[in-house]
């Protein structure tokens, strides 16, 4: 995929996460807040990172296609780990575990974050550097 594609695709995803988000909040499903919960709680976790993705990708938009790269490499395989978690953690109601959904998808994605920004970081300065040392040469 291509940094517009991944750019476009993430700002679409993140959009709906935040739409369902204030509908929930406002309370614009008037008599059917269950249903709205419901919804939002099947979709809200695999949109869950979407927005975060949207900035990321924000990000590494104007750089280097090598950090581009390094970072979409390590999403390719991250983001479908999170959501293949989320999906087979069970419910809140669980015997085994007392939390639900939320919890998986939001320590993937807290943990997503920090190791993106090292990823991007680390391969921009190492670009960088060897950049600095094509100039003099």
């Amino acid at each position: 995929m291509t940094k517009k594609n991944i750019l476009w695709i993430s700002g679409v995803g993140g959009g709906i996460f935040i739409f369902l988000l204030l509908m929930i909040l406002n309370n614009f499903c008037g008599d059917y807040v269950q249903e709205c919960k419901n919804i939002f709680g099947i979709l809200g976790n695999f949109l869950f990172s979407f927005p975060v993705i949207f900035l990321l990708s924000l990000i590494t938009y104007k750089m280097r296609d090598e950090v581009f790269e390094a970072w979409r490499n390590f999403s390719y395989w991250w983001i479908p780990l999170t959501m293949f978690l989320t999906l087979i953690t069970p419910d809140s109601n669980s015997v085994i575990m007392s939390w639900g959904k939320e919890v998986p998808a939001m320590g993937m994605t807290i943990l997503y974050v920090f190791i993106s920004i090292i990823i991007i970081l680390r391969t921009w300065f190492k670009t960088r550097k060897e950049g600095a040392v094509a100039d003099k040469s």
